[in-house]
């Protein structure tokens, strides 16, 4: 919620949790911007707090770059299991609902997926919630696949080696959407096509002895 600003000045948040205030000026500021130009002083002006009460919650940007990620990784694997577990049918369906789930969410939040995956946070093992979060979304796609092996659908190896085929997949094709790479970026029911045949495509190769 916001109050109104003054002329020539964003509108400052309402809050009784300073840590979500941030999390939220932060992301207006990145997807506005980008990560590079964006300060932690800033983020605090937008959310309407001093700087010195956004370094109680935060060391430096890098860290509220960190928390971001980690909230996306949280709500990327929640939008991929909800998929899953809405999919009616086999494995291979569940996998299929998975990946557009996982393209989806890179096409409506663009700047967050490539935050998620980019070069902003140096050091992923200063902050093991991080870690935890994209493992825990690793585990998902690979818990599929081991699924799809126990019911003899899918082709034996290591799970997780599959799963990373498959993430590597599906991640690739929303990057180059989000990137506007390919012919049709711009038009929803392009981008469920694209994501259908592509993880179409993979599941081939999965059932494929």
């Amino acid at each position: 919620m916001t109050r109104t600003s003054k002329p020539g000045k964003r509108a400052a948040y309402h809050h009784g949790d300073l840590k979500s205030a941030l999390r939220a000026a932060a992301t207006t500021l990145i997807a506005e911007r980008g990560v590079e130009t964006v300060s932690l002083r800033e983020i605090a002006q937008i959310a309407g707090v001093s700087h010195t009460a956004a370094y109680r919650h935060y060391a430096d940007k890098e860290a509220v770059m960190a928390d971001l990620a980690e909230v996306g990784f949280r709500e990327l694997n929640a939008t991929m299991c909800d998929a899953v577990a809405s999919a009616t049918g086999g494995v291979a369906l569940k996998l299929q609902s998975a990946g557009g789930a996982y393209v989806r969410f890179g096409v409506e939040q663009p700047h967050l997926l490539q935050l998620m995956f980019g070069a902003a946070i140096a050091d992923w093992q200063r902050y093991p919630d991080l870690v935890a979060s994209s493992e825990a979304l690793y585990a998902t796609l690979t818990e599929i696949i081991r699924a799809g092996q126990e019911e003899g659908k899918f082709r034996a190896g290591d799970p997780a080696e599959l799963a990373l085929a498959a993430w590597s997949l599906v991640h690739g094709l929303a990057l180059l959407i989000c990137g506007r790479r390919v012919t049709g970026s711009d038009d929803a029911s392009f981008v469920e096509r694209a994501s259908q045949r592509v993880t179409a495509l993979l599941i081939e190769g999965l059932t494929h002895q």
